[in-house]
């Protein structure tokens, strides 16, 4: 109905611009005339014509740009489900396929929608327009109507080859400019890392540099902007007397009104605008091109999607491993190995041996190489069959300490109750975080932090805990989702030795998880039932 509204509105504009077109003759010939009668009587009904137009145009435009905001809401929804599904967010974040997904899907959808409908109603206009307008200028001078679109058609020709360049300056700025972006975001979130370098001089000559490149581009796409602009500029101020010129002869003949003389300047300008839309519209069709061709190298890569990891009966935790090379020669080779339930083996070995990209390649991240990994546990953690990734440093949301903990099975049942959350920080000696709240003074439970205490206290997590902090956090999720199959990159590498020992004696205590480790530390063999050694030469 939205859409049907819009087009039924679009209709009421060009036939209130027909009524202007007549109702302007009109009065200028009763200027012409000197009939003052006449005169006022056409002025009233101007004043009380453009009264009830501007509601029609407001409302067409309005609820265009509501139509806009339905489609852009849709859309981004489509494509952010896209984004995070079969993990297409990692393989392209991993593998550079495009840049800048974000900026695609925040900015270039937003335009895209804005453009593509705007555009679709101007044509749709133009052509209602076109038929409108073109018998009324027929009606007034036939050889009018050939000189327009003989105008018509070489300005086209003319506009298309100067305005070329614009849609790969437009791709690049697109580029560019959230590439500059993208840095800026990376020194607010290694803002403590970077301190700690003194890192804020490498920081901004890189800033610099990408700044630089962002403008220079610009600078060539506003010189290819001025060659069209001049174009253009000429190509609209002659159809302010081109008209006139044309049918002038036939009132000083007087072979019609003074009048008509304007109607036909009207009816001239309106048609000329409609087959001229790619003179007028150069630059933002330059602009909808280049964002077009970024979403569809973005649709093209979200389509391809990820390989799914096989599931397959018989005993939970069966993981098999041939090969799970980036580049020859393989990282570890003939690997077979079977991970009965509940139990637990410490990968260890030396650095770039090939550890964590094996823990890559069973949680379905990696896809080159040879080998396969299966599971045939039912359950599923996050549609990472039954398999939970602690990674070395965790990833923590922007939101509540209780998100923090549920995180990234939110809303899936059973949900623990708010004593099991708080039970499960005692058990990893974060307790403090229920009162301390969500800054990061170190503040005591006296100390005045207002409301923002508890599970629901809100923050940043990733700035206000230590690394310690954030793995042991890592735990209580853990402990909480209780997963058949867990894998843990380092993960309590920040951890003292107590910590860790009482990080593992918890983990043990589960009574259906079996787990895979990834660690240097000798304290680690403890609390593991085998361990694998990689070589480092593909052996183990």
């Amino acid at each position: 109905w939205l859409l049907a509204g819009v087009v039924a509105l679009t209709l009421g504009t060009t036939a209130i611009s027909v009524g202007f077109n007549f109702l302007g003759r009109d009065f200028y010939n009763s200027i012409a005339e000197k009939k003052p009668d006449d005169f006022d009587r056409l002025l009233k009904t101007y004043i009380a014509a453009i009264a009830g137009a501007i509601p029609v145009f407001v409302l067409r435009d309005y609820y265009q740009e509501v139509l806009v905001l339905k489609w852009r809401g849709w859309m981004t929804e489509r494509y952010v489900e896209k984004y995070l599904d079969k993990r297409n967010f990692y393989h392209i974040q991993t593998g550079s396929v495009i840049d800048n997904p974000d900026q695609r899907i925040v900015d270039d959808i937003a335009s895209f929608t804005s453009t593509s409908l705007g555009l679709t109603f101007t044509l749709l206009n133009a052509g209602i327009d076109l038929v409108s307008f073109s018998g009324i200028l027929f009606g007034i001078y036939k050889p009018l109507v050939a000189v327009l679109f003989v105008y018509a058609a070489g300005g086209t020709v003319v506009s298309a080859k100067l305005g070329k360049p614009l849609v790969g300056l437009n791709f690049t700025q697109e580029a560019r400019e959230a590439d500059f972006r993208y840095g800026l975001v990376r020194v607010r979130e290694n803002a403590e890392s970077i301190a700690f370098y003194a890192g804020e001089a490498a920081e901004r000559s890189a800033l610099v540099g990408r700044l630089r490149r962002t403008l220079d581009n610009f600078g060539d796409l506003l010189v290819a902007t001025r060659n069209v602009d001049f174009f253009t500029s000429c190509y609209r101020f002659l159809i302010q007397f081109l008209p006139a010129a044309v049918v002038a002869p036939l009132f000083f003949k007087g072979e019609i009104e003074f009048g008509v003389i304007n109607q036909s300047s009207s009816a001239f300008s309106h048609i000329l605008g409609d087959v001229s839309l790619v003179v007028y519209q150069i630059e933002r069709l330059a602009s909808f091109s280049a964002v077009t061709d970024r979403l569809g190298q973005m649709t093209e890569v979200l389509d391809i999607g990820a390989a799914e990891m096989v599931s397959a009966p018989g005993e939970i935790g069966k993981r098999r491993i041939t090969r799970t090379p980036v580049v020859r020669p393989p990282l570890v080779e003939g690997l077979d190995y079977e991970l009965p339930k509940r139990g637990s083996v410490l990968v260890m070995g030396p650095s770039g041996a090939g550890k964590t990209s094996l823990l890559r390649a069973v949680a379905g991240l990696w896809e080159q190489g040879d080998g396969e990994a299966t599971t045939s546990t039912a359950a599923s953690i996050a549609e990472n069959n039954g398999m939970y990734f602690v990674p070395q440093r965790p990833y923590l949301v922007l939101g509540t300490l209780r998100q923090q903990l549920l995180y990234p099975t939110w809303g899936c049942p059973p949900e623990p109750s708010d004593d099991e959350l708080r039970a499960a920080l005692d058990r990893v000696n974060l307790g403090y975080l229920l009162t301390r709240g969500a800054n990061n003074n170190g503040a005591g439970a006296g100390d005045d932090v207002g409301e923002n205490v508890g599970l629901d206290a809100t923050g940043d997590w990733a700035s206000i805990l230590s690394l310690g902090e954030q793995q042991r956090l890592a735990f209580a999720r853990l402990l909480l989702t209780a997963p058949p199959v867990a894998l843990l990159d380092e993960a309590t590498s920040a951890l003292d030795g107590d910590n860790e020992a009482k990080m593992y004696r918890l983990l043990r205590e589960l009574p259906d998880t079996a787990y895979v480790s990834v660690g240097h530390r000798a304290s680690l063999l403890g609390f593991h039932d085998e361990v694998l050694r990689l070589g480092g030469d593909a052996s183990w």
